[in-house]
């Protein structure tokens, strides 16, 4: 299974969001795009927490290695 980085996985939660918008889709393909709209939306916060835990502790160890050479 091919592994998506985050833009992509935007980009074709993007895509679906346009799709139903437009309502030219059947009732069952809706659900199915729900469902994998619903399954991206997670994964997309997933690596947004991620990525902003990431900062978080680099804003840590700089405010550490600042207070050490004061």
């Amino acid at each position: 299974m091919e592994t998506k980085n985050y833009t992509e996985k935007f980009e074709e939660l993007t895509k679906i969001l346009k799709e139903l918008e437009r309502g030219d889709i059947t009732i069952d393909n809706m659900t199915l795009k729900i469902q994998q709209a619903l399954v991206l939306l997670d994964e997309c916060k997933e690596s947004l927490s991620k990525v902003n835990e990431d900062v978080n502790k680099i804003r840590e160890e700089i405010n550490s290695a600042n207070e050490n050479n004061i």
